[in-house]
């Protein structure tokens, strides 16, 4: 399968979608979207709005949002019921089109479809939580009810062009909200083409706006939305918290997650496999990527060339190929900064593994480096690229030492069948999630998912991600 024999550029440019129906107007010319692997292909256009419809997208998410509101829980159910059906009819054409926007290997690609239905059906069999519970309270009848918050801003990243809106928008459906999503420049299409499915599922209370940063913050700040709920980079993600006034924020941000090898409690070959899958497919372009890897010396001899091995039998190339595990990054000024990071890291005494080097112009080849320390940057900060960085320890409270040594706090793996140190390691770790005998490179979507310090504020997932999308509001009779 290749690009230009299974897909073909749009061949007209795709209006931004609000309240349901497609409309633009003095949007001047559409933006191009090209596929990463060589940017030249076109995949298609998308029209960006611009300050001329700011009022226009602020009056239709408070009348979307006034509307939907009255729905009933049922109603809701059956609309998340509705788009997990349509995902599951439209799987093949949106896994193609996330692989030709991001570049993401197919088979991650049908993955995230996959999810993604999954996620909707998880809402739809929650929705009955906003309904409310009673209670007697010092002689009093209380009742504690969920009402939806109001209209939500919701800003996505390019690297889960699916995935990543469905855990905004589904929340926001089963709890009455309306939202305004604004993709990622990179990823437009995916987001519109998911928006035309809601819509015919019976959400009309959806827009999808591809923008410039300019009108993305003008919507930040403005009054007429509730909620913002942001996926993105820490720097980005704290800067919009901080315009965006009186706003309920959720904020998904990024990592440099670390997994701890204390016990080869698997086969080290399956050890190995798993680390190198965590750390380098989609390039390393997941803020769960495995990116700090800290062995006990005692498993080092052992671990290391498995690990090594295994990171040289991952496919790089065609990502539109089911056996590739490593496609292009996002863009070729990525390829550009990856390279820039280990020239960094070489300069100040770290050493090269494997890898290292570009397999070409678009696309790097998985990277293991040592001796680094953990100021520099390929440890310090999140990479988001196929860098991964091993380091041996003694004791393992000097490894959780290490693992808290980072601004960053969103998810952790450790190795181990012991109990005491499975409970030392949840209560020490200053993370939002601990995956034992795993790596962190792992979210199960019905779960909470969220991260601490600079790695994010509040939780997703559907077994709390109503919660962010509403207020309790109590009824209190004698």
């Amino acid at each position: 399968m290749t690009l230009s024999s299974k897909t073909q550029a749009a061949s007209a440019a795709q209006p931004f979608i609000l309240q349901g129906s497609e409309r633009f107007g003095k949007s001047g010319s559409p933006h191009p979207v090209y596929y990463p692997g060589d940017a030249v292909t076109l995949v298609g256009e998308a029209y960006y709005a611009d300050d001329l419809h700011l009022e226009l997208i602020e009056k239709t998410a408070l009348q979307g949002f006034q509307n939907f509101r009255k729905t009933t829980v049922s109603q809701r159910a059956e609309i998340l019921n509705n788009l997990a059906d349509r995902l599951e009819a439209h799987q093949e054409a949106l896994a193609l089109l996330i692989t030709r926007e991001s570049g993401k290997p197919l088979t991650l690609s049908q993955r995230e479809v996959a999810r993604s239905v999954k996620v909707c059906r998880g809402y739809a069999a929650q929705v009955e939580r906003t309904t409310g519970t009673l209670m007697q309270v010092d002689g009093r009848t209380v009742r504690l009810s969920r009402f939806p918050i109001g209209p939500v801003l919701a800003i996505t990243p390019f690297n889960f062009p699916l995935n990543l809106v469905i855990h905004k928008l589904a929340p926001a459906i089963a709890a009455g909200c309306s939202i305004t999503i604004k993709p990622a420049p990179q990823t437009p299409l995916t987001a519109l083409y998911l928006g035309r499915l809601a819509a015919e599922a019976g959400y009309e209370a959806i827009s999808v706006i591809p923008a410039q940063n300019s009108l993305a913050e003008k919507l930040v700040r403005s009054s007429a939305f509730a909620k913002l709920s942001f996926t993105g980079s820490a720097a980005v993600g704290w800067h919009l918290r901080s315009i965006a006034g009186n706003k309920s924020v959720t904020l998904e941000l990024g990592g440099n997650a670390a997994v701890v090898v204390e016990d080869l409690s698997s086969p080290v070959e399956e050890i190995a496999q798993r680390i190198a899958q965590g750390a380098f497919a989609f390039a390393g372009q997941v803020c769960i990527s495995v990116q700090r890897i800290f062995i006990q010396e005692v498993h080092k001899a052992a671990l290391l060339p498995a690990l090594v091995n295994a990171t040289r039998q991952l496919k790089v190339g065609d990502p539109f190929k089911l056996d590739t595990d490593i496609g292009p990054m996002i863009s070729i000024q990525q390829v550009q900064r990856t390279r820039s990071l280990i020239k960094d890291a070489l300069k100040t005494g770290a050493n090269v593994i494997y890898g290292g080097n570009t397999f070409n112009a678009f696309t790097m080849n998985p990277t293991l480096m040592d001796r680094t320390t953990p100021e520099m940057a390929i440890n310090a900060e999140e990479v988001f690229a196929p860098i991964a960085t091993v380091s041996t320890y003694s004791t393992l409270d000097e490894a959780l030492n290490l693992v808290n040594q980072s601004r960053y706090g969103l998810q952790a793996g450790l190795y181990t069948n012991k109990p005491d140190q499975i409970e030392r390691a949840y209560q020490q770790l200053e993370v939002g999630g601990l995956l034992i005998n795993d790596i962190p490179t792992t979210r199960l979507d019905l779960l909470p998912y969220g991260g601490i310090k600079d790695s994010g504020l509040g939780r997703e997932g559907v077994l709390c991600g109503i919660e962010e999308y509403t207020y309790l509001k109590s009824l209190i009779q004698k």
